[in-house]
């Protein structure tokens, strides 16, 4: 929420979280997947909603996980991302950033890519994603993602004000269409 809610203010929208159960299908294409999640978060609220949702891919093992990095990383330690990696040269990998906007009428969908790479050894604390510990995004200065957020939300909230991502794309496209 704090990266909405970041970018979101720089363009003067204000955004609610509401935490609801949805359901989620499983699946190749992260777009279906993200579509049919707003439109059961707007099912459940019945007014205009967005969600986003991530999808992963490593180049050199062929996508993997794509959208299945939320099960990966409740079933993977840092340290088997990086068994995974091991003898390869291409270290590289892929935030694939979605985002969906409804209204009832319209289904909006935004999608954004942000490069970084495997690093040999874990770094930063992060019990949720250990995926965190082992990646470093092309634009966080050479540190992890757990590392990032380790320095606390100002430095968190600096980062999603300069670094362009999937919410930068819907707030401008939103303000477009509203005039705002």
């Amino acid at each position: 929420m704090l990266i909405a809610q970041t970018v979101s203010s720089k363009f003067d929208i204000k955004v609610e979280q509401v935490i609801i159960e949805v359901d989620e299908i499983q699946g190749e294409d992260p777009i279906i997947i993200v579509q049919d999640k707003v439109r059961r978060a707007y099912e459940g609220l019945s007014k205009p909603v967005v969600v986003s949702d991530d999808s992963w891919g490593i180049p050199a093992l062929n996508g993997f996980p794509g959208p299945y990095m939320k099960s990966i990383n409740k079933w993977f330690h840092p340290e088997d991302f990086i068994k995974l990696m091991d003898g390869k040269k291409d270290r590289r990998i892929i935030l694939h950033q979605y985002l969906a906007y409804y209204d009832g009428k319209l289904l909006k969908t935004f999608k954004n890519d942000i490069f970084g790479k495997i690093i040999d050894k874990p770094r930063g604390k992060n019990d949720r994603s250990p995926n965190m510990t082992v990646t470093e995004l092309d634009h966080d200065n050479g540190k992890t993602i757990a590392e990032v957020f380790e320095q606390g939300d100002k430095a968190v909230m600096a980062r999603y004000l300069t670094c362009r991502d999937v919410w930068h794309e819907f707030a401008e496209w939103y303000c477009s269409e509203n005039n705002t």
